[in-house]
């Protein structure tokens, strides 16, 4: 596969350009909340197929079930072994310069290899067979779910998901920007600390910040923590290392960043599951008392739309809601409930993946 760089003018579109269609993965290997997590995903697919073609990435032996869930002509149902529903982090990242695309396979290895994923650990490489679109392997180890854009030059990524020994040993932050730079044909990264070891990902960005305009950053703000709760304190020292870089901050274009805040929800007030599926969660290792992933940043950009998660605080879920939609006037916020998904650590964005048109 032949290398692409920033000279042959392709780049990394924005999540808000327009997009062919939405990639998804069909999740198993939740035990006994297997057909929780299904029914999340299919009440998101089937909200993005409003505004977009889906494409559901399906273990060959659950495509009958995923049918039946998913039960739309807007949504296709592509037989390919996968592991699970992450297809932010495992799919290719696609290039674009308006007229082709090119995809960059990241070398997906379970988030610095917390989890093995053979199959997903392949997926890059099946997609870009099954459309037919040429790529080539980077040099870096990471995920989709590291990399924000702007469209414009600009990337945003936490050190502590990419700069690891778990991912590319080795590799000094300078090295990678600059290998982030040749293959993403951007010109300037905006680095900020993160988190390590608190969560399967180290913190990724689409959880922290997402660019939603050039020049523009959501930022996920954490509800004020109790003095003895120790781990939300890990997250709100993430926010202010993270504001304090952003707020100083120039993109590529040498502009200053304006900042939008989104407020978490307050954790008493997130909806929990049911005790049942709590006992079901403590067999495959999840802590689902907390809510898991409650940021609201997690949203996806569809053709006209954005689907992003509400978790039960009604107060918090509506003013989220307002911020996502002023900030978006020309599309249409829907709200969903990801219970299931949120605590098993991850989103809406992170359980989708844009193509985009060309």
């Amino acid at each position: 596969m032949g290398q692409a760089s920033s000279s042959q003018g392709l780049q990394i579109p924005p999540e808000w350009d327009l997009h062919q269609s939405t990639f998804m993965s069909w999740p198993t290997g939740w035990g006994g909340l297997d057909n929780k997590v299904q029914s999340d995903i299919a009440r998101v697919a089937k909200v993005i197929s409003q505004f977009e073609p889906v494409q559901m990435l399906t273990p060959p032996g659950q495509v009958k079930n995923a049918k039946a869930m998913l039960g739309s002509d807007q949504i296709v149902i592509v037989p390919m072994p996968v592991d699970d529903l992450w297809a932010r982090d495992t799919l290719p990242m696609f290039l674009s310069d308006d007229k082709k695309l090119v995809g960059v396979n990241y070398n997906f290895n379970g988030w610095g290899g917390k989890q093995f994923h053979k199959n997903d650990g392949r997926v890059a490489s099946s997609v870009l067979d099954y459309l037919d679109i040429s790529g080539f392997r980077s040099e870096l180890i990471g995920e989709g779910g590291s990399i924000e854009t702007d469209g414009e030059g600009t990337l945003l990524m936490t050190e502590s998901s990419i700069v690891n020994k778990n991912r590319n040993p080795g590799m000094s932050r300078s090295h990678i920007d600059q290998a982030f730079k040749d293959e993403l044909g951007v010109s300037k990264i905006i680095w900020v600390k993160g988190v390590k070891d608190h969560d399967i990902t180290d913190s990724h960005i689409d959880s922290l910040a997402r660019f939603v305009a050039p020049g523009v950053v959501m930022v996920s703000r954490p509800f004020p923590a109790p003095a003895d709760d120790e781990e939300s304190k890990v997250w709100i020292g993430q926010y202010d290392q993270a504001m304090s870089v952003l707020r100083n901050a120039t993109d590529a274009k040498g502009r200053r960043l304006k900042i939008i805040e989104l407020p978490e929800p307050n954790p008493a007030k997130v909806r929990q599951l049911p005790p049942a599926d709590i006992k079901l969660c403590k067999k495959i290792g999840l802590d689902c008392k907390n809510g898991g992933l409650t940021s609201y940043v997690n949203f996806y950009i569809a053709n006209g739309g954005i689907a992003m998660p509400e978790f039960g605080d009604r107060e918090a879920d509506e003013r989220a809601r307002d911020i996502v939609q002023k900030a978006f006037p020309d599309r249409k916020v829907v709200a969903i409930n990801i219970d299931y998904v949120a605590v098993g650590g991850g989103g809406i964005h992170c359980a989708t993946h844009e193509v985009p048109h060309v």
